[in-house]
């Protein structure tokens, strides 16, 4: 019986490691899955990113190109909220002693008022003050250079070089007025393109003039008849840059005013060129700076 005692005690002490030994492995793995628990459950890494959506076809969706914050930049070029300015009509930039030269036909020689100096070309020189020259020629325009059949040969251009041949007087500001006589045209095409070739052929004679043009005007009912002819110096006005004075479309001469302001049906009365120099006097402070 004492043989075997220590058997049995063996037994014992292998059991008590065996329990050790396991209850050891017990508490490790208790402690990894604790560990493994708090990974899992702790905030996820900054750079990791939540996965980007598929599409049926297998292709990222467009949805999930962009963060949903971030806005698309603004196309280049696109127009600004308040549209386009608006451009300004031309002007022109008065020298510091200007010289004057009036240049058109019956209007700007004086024809219909009581005297000729009291034509509205001769008042605006005196309003305007400056050292100036008027010329008037009935009967001739841009294209027109007077006559029943253009055989004067009196055009505005033609009379531009003449006053340029002379070295005493050198103006400095020009105002063409007229187009009246240029409804005799058969060609409003010519009529525009003589507007501009006036325009330009001054800038040559004179160079750094500055040049303005008071297109057609005439008592009602004729005012009706010069639309077509005054469109067409409108726009060779437009063609040279230089500003335009519009008595037509402006509605200067109404069916209301111009039994008051009208000569002979053709050329106004004393009253009529007072009222064509104010109204030119009007324009004309908007167009010089």
């Amino acid at each position: 019986m004492d043989s075997a005692t220590p058997g049995r005690r063996l037994g014992a002490f292998a059991s008590r490691q065996d329990w050790l030994k396991y209850g050891g492995l017990l508490v490790l793995a208790i402690v990894a899955f604790g560990v493994a628990a708090i990974a899992l459950m702790g905030p996820r890494p900054p750079e990791e990113t939540a996965p980007v959506p598929v599409s049926p076809s297998g292709s990222p969706s467009a949805s999930a190109s962009a963060p949903p914050s971030a806005a698309a930049p603004p196309a280049t070029g696109a127009p600004s909220p308040t549209g386009t300015a608006t451009p300004q009509p031309p002007g022109i930039q008065l020298p510091a002693e200007p010289v004057l030269l009036i240049l058109g036909d019956s209007y700007t020689a004086g024809v219909g008022a009581d005297q000729p100096d009291q034509g509205w070309a001769y008042l605006v020189a005196e309003e305007l003050g400056y050292p100036a020259d008027v010329d008037g020629v009935g009967g001739t325009g841009f294209a027109w250079g007077g006559g029943a059949q253009d055989e004067r040969g009196e055009e505005y251009e033609v009379r531009l070089r003449r006053i340029a041949g002379n070295p005493a007087f050198v103006p400095n500001v020009l105002v063409l007025q007229g187009g009246q006589n240029d409804s005799q045209s058969p060609d409003v095409k010519e009529v525009e393109a003589a507007t501009t070739q006036t325009i330009e052929a001054a800038r040559r004679f004179w160079p750094g003039i500055q040049v303005v043009v008071l297109g057609p005007s005439a008592p009602q009912p004729l005012a009706e008849e010069l639309r077509g002819v005054n469109s067409a110096v409108r726009a060779g006005a437009a063609a040279a840059n230089a500003p335009f004075i519009d008595a037509v479309e402006g509605n200067w001469f109404t069916s209301a005013n111009s039994p008051g302001f009208d000569a002979d049906g053709a050329h106004p009365n004393t009253a009529g060129h007072a009222y064509l120099a104010r109204k030119f006097l009007e324009s004309w402070a908007g167009l010089t700076r």
